[in-house]
């Protein structure tokens, strides 16, 4: 069974549930009965505290001593941010299924900007996963789709003007693979720079009859073209851009109506190409950003910049009094226990 919203709150109204099902998750860092780098005797341990931080958590070592402390937000995704760990978990599982930052601000009764922010944040990872599983789509025997679309621009010349912003992109049929990235020019330079970054060599790519793309079978691509000012099929090769062309539909209907700004289209790309490869078809949408915030922000790999390495000193052994009478009796007071 996928996540609910009242399972969230649920976990929430117990914050030692909430934390150890995040710990569970590795979406949390785990450090328990790991040695503690500090004193290298005591063991970390959760404990409530609630005078560390509003987590009412945090990892203890167990060496009097010692008792270092190491917050239960270290290294993750809720690390240096004021709001609950509830408030955070509740803004994601928002953002995953697409509600709008009104209802957020209306069911949480936090700053509006405080939801801009995280949502933000959460396109910020999918830039960064589509960065780290980068790969080249196409090849043998595959068919993509490039065009390039204006993001921006007024409707039939009425409302304020705006100045947009170019896109192009390229699809994959019969797969989930894309890639989409601003430009600031549509030369032949720029875009056959883009295609050879994204595009295997020997696929068949199809597009319309840009000047730019002629030189596209000199490069080690099959090239097909459509010619949209006389058809939208052409009639000899039956090429088509029809999946590219749906896609940025699909892709304009997912900006905001308003606000949107020009820096950010990157990330709002990215969002798109993350919710068609993992969220679409997962069985739990909220786990499945959850699975990909913690490829991003891993709390485990601090691990052992925490803790030690080291083996730890053996106990020290219960010593048995010898006869008095014994010669080999030591007068030192370390043998005995006290």
């Amino acid at each position: 069974m996928p996540v609910k919203l009242k399972d969230i709150y649920q976990k929430s109204a117990d914050l030692t549930c909430l934390i150890q099902w995040l710990i569970g998750l590795n979406v949390l860092i785990d450090l328990n009965g790991e040695t503690c780098k500090s004193c290298e005797t005591g063991k970390f341990g959760l404990r409530k505290d609630s005078s560390y931080s509003r987590d009412e958590h945090v990892w203890r070592c167990s060496n009097k001593k010692c008792h270092k402390k190491v917050s239960v937000r270290v290294g993750s995704w809720f690390e240096n941010h004021k709001l609950t760990l509830e408030k955070i978990l509740l803004i994601t599982y928002f953002w995953v299924y697409q509600v709008s930052e009104l209802f957020v601000r209306h069911e949480l009764e936090i700053a509006c900007q405080t939801i801009v922010d995280w949502y933000n944040f959460a396109r910020e990872v999918c830039t960064c996963v589509l960065e780290k599983e980068s790969e080249k789509i196409g090849g043998e025997g595959k068919v993509v789709e490039i065009e390039e679309s204006k993001f921006g621009k007024r409707k039939f010349h009425k409302g304020r003007k705006v100045e947009g912003v170019w896109v192009f992109g390229g699809i994959e049929r019969g797969s989930k693979k894309c890639f989409f990235t601003t430009v600031t020019d549509r030369s032949r330079e720029t875009l056959l720079g883009i295609i050879k970054q994204n595009i295997l060599p020997g696929t068949t790519i199809i597009s319309d009859c840009w000047k730019a793309y002629d030189i596209l079978d000199q490069e080690g691509f099959d090239h097909l073209k459509v010619n949209h000012s006389l058809h939208f099929v052409d009639p000899t090769t039956g090429a088509h851009t029809n999946t590219i062309e749906s896609t940025w539909r699909a892709l304009k209907k997912s900006l905001p109506v308003s606000g949107t700004v020009k820096s950010l289209y990157d990330t709002y790309f990215s969002q798109y190409c993350i919710r068609k490869k993992y969220l679409k078809d997962s069985s739990d949408p909220f786990l499945k950003f959850l699975e990909l915030i913690k490829s991003v922000y891993n709390p485990q790999i601090l691990i052992p910049q925490l803790t030690s390495d080291k083996p730890t000193s053996p106990k020290k052994q219960r010593h048995v009094l010898l006869p008095i009478l014994s010669p080999n009796i030591n007068d030192s007071m370390d043998d005995f226990d006290i």
